[in-house]
């Protein structure tokens, strides 16, 4: 996922250079492995990034990497996506993001059932 994300931003990267579409264009890559990269275009599109390496545990070293683009859509309106990549995955939030249903009333009663009553099965009854 983090492949075809980077692919998508070079495309877009690679077409407003041609352009020079670029009212910002800023980037910065540390030794540490840290980065950050941050540009804006004549349209009003923008997209930042910010990476690094992270500790996950004492053994464990992953990257984090946080980030946004906007853009303004055919209908007019401004869409922003902010997103987290890190060990658990991709997770982009957004107003305009499809977003689950609320759980059912029933099953949250179920679900605070079970944890005041937990499965015992070598418990004896009385």
């Amino acid at each position: 996922m983090k492949l075809i994300l980077l692919c998508a931003l070079f495309a877009a990267v690679s077409h407003a250079a041609d352009n020079n579409d670029f009212i910002v264009n800023e980037s910065n890559v540390e030794h540490n492995g840290k980065f950050f990269y941050h540009y804006l275009l004549h349209d009003g599109s923008e997209v930042a990034q910010n990476g690094n390496l992270k500790k996950i545990d004492k053994e464990k070293t992953g990257e984090a990497v946080t980030g946004s683009f906007k853009f303004i859509g055919d209908d007019g309106i401004e869409y922003s996506t902010y997103y987290v990549a890190d060990e658990n995955g991709y997770i982009p939030a957004g107003d305009h993001l499809p977003t689950p249903p609320p759980t059912p009333e029933s099953v949250l009663k179920a679900l605070a059932y079970i944890e005041k009553h937990p499965y015992m099965p070598n418990k004896k009854k009385h």
